[in-house]
């Protein structure tokens, strides 16, 4: 399934109007005609109904629009999940027993507002650990490593 053409119906759902669609996702309204029509295709039922007056939902389209924007949401999560920036905090912890699991446990219940992905990196080596951090692929690691072996541009 498209993912444009299910964020185009959303937004024609939203506005009843395919030229407002067209005009809030920066498109032609041809494009817009285009999509909705792929998609009703690909889901083999009529979602909209055109009249001189607009577009109103159909009664698969009614049922259709919920679940539409549920998928949408789940693909920004995702795509949020995986982006630095915008993604939650992402900490290492190599066993959620001992006491800095623990800490970011505790860190986590007086900040319940904070996005944190706890996860255990599939190596055990503190030296991979703290290249995963300098890559970006963690933002903070509790492994111990003698002071002269942490990376530059690690914080200890």
């Amino acid at each position: 399934m498209d993912v444009e053409a299910l964020r185009t119906f959303v937004v024609v759902a939203g506005t009843g109007q395919f030229q407002a669609a067209a005009d809030e996702l920066g498109i032609s309204q041809q494009a817009v005609s285009k999509r909705i029509a792929a998609l009703e295709r690909h889901v083999a039922v009529t979602l909209l109904v055109r009249g001189p007056r607009g577009s109103r939902l159909s009664l698969d389209g009614q049922v259709f629009l919920p679940q539409a924007k549920k998928v949408l949401t789940a693909i920004e999560q995702a795509e949020r999940a995986v982006n630095p920036g915008s993604r939650p905090l992402r900490v290492d912890v190599l066993n959620r027993r001992i006491s800095p699991a623990q800490a970011v446990y505790r860190f986590y219940r007086s900040r319940p507002e904070t996005d944190l992905d706890a996860v255990t990196l599939d190596q055990e080596n503190a030296a991979q650990a703290a290249r995963a951090v300098l890559e970006g692929m963690v933002d903070a690691s509790f492994r111990a490593l003698p002071a002269d072996r942490v990376p530059a541009g690690i914080s200890a």
